[in-house]
């Protein structure tokens, strides 16, 4: 599905990110690394291997467009890493795999107590609004942005209703030029009352990603 926000074009991929071929830029938020690892310090019983699943998603991206570049539009992290936690080495040894992928982010409201480790893992910190070639790339959206833009934070999500029957999707919300990005973390949930005045909404249902009412 492609979109245009003012003069730029992006194309809405299934796996919950953007592309944009004009700077061979992958876009993405909300991957929320780590998540797993803080949830089973706190007791609950939540299966390992969220990480390294997410990160193989960005990978396959990643060999798939040939992108140079990585936009990471908050929230990279669940949280800071604690002591003993070995997530944040997973990372790094991922990152050792991309050297030619330069990667952005913008910080999130999760996004805390990370400069050692984002040099660690070869990101560049930016803070919103952070402007891309006209395109305004924040972590979340608010009323008062100027012009096109990207944005994440909301994990938007659209209920379908047929019958009795109801399925919870995550989606793209656009209005305005602004397009919102879903959560690319799976270990995260879906806000169907997101707070965004969408006139658009893109679903993501399997390997499409079809506009809906």
């Amino acid at each position: 599905m492609e979109i245009l926000l003012g003069q730029h074009a992006l194309t809405l991929l299934p796996e919950r990110a953007a592309w944009w071929p004009a700077r061979r830029a992958l876009l993405l938020a909300d991957v929320h690394l780590g998540k797993d690892q803080v949830f089973r310090r706190q007791g609950l019983a939540v299966p390992a291997g969220v990480l390294d699943h997410d990160l193989a998603r960005i990978d396959a991206l990643v060999q798939r467009f040939e992108a140079r570049q990585l936009l990471v539009l908050g929230d990279w992290v669940h949280a800071p890493p604690a002591p003993g936690d070995d997530w944040p080495e997973h990372i790094a040894a991922w990152r050792r795999q991309h050297p030619a992928l330069h990667i952005d982010l913008v910080l999130g409201n999760h996004d805390r107590d990370l400069s050692a480790w984002l040099s660690r893992w070869a990101m560049q910190a930016r803070t919103e609004p952070w402007c891309m070639d006209g395109l305004s790339l924040v972590h979340a959206w608010h009323s008062n942005l100027q012009g096109p833009g990207v944005s994440g934070h909301l994990h938007p999500g659209v209920v379908l209703k047929r019958g009795h029957d109801r399925l919870r999707l995550p989606a793209f919300l656009e209005n305005a030029g602004h397009l919102v990005l879903p959560a690319f973390g799976r270990f995260t949930g879906l806000d169907d009352q997101a707070h965004f005045p969408a006139s658009k909404r893109f679903v993501i249902a399997g390997q499409r990603v079809i506009a809906v009412p």
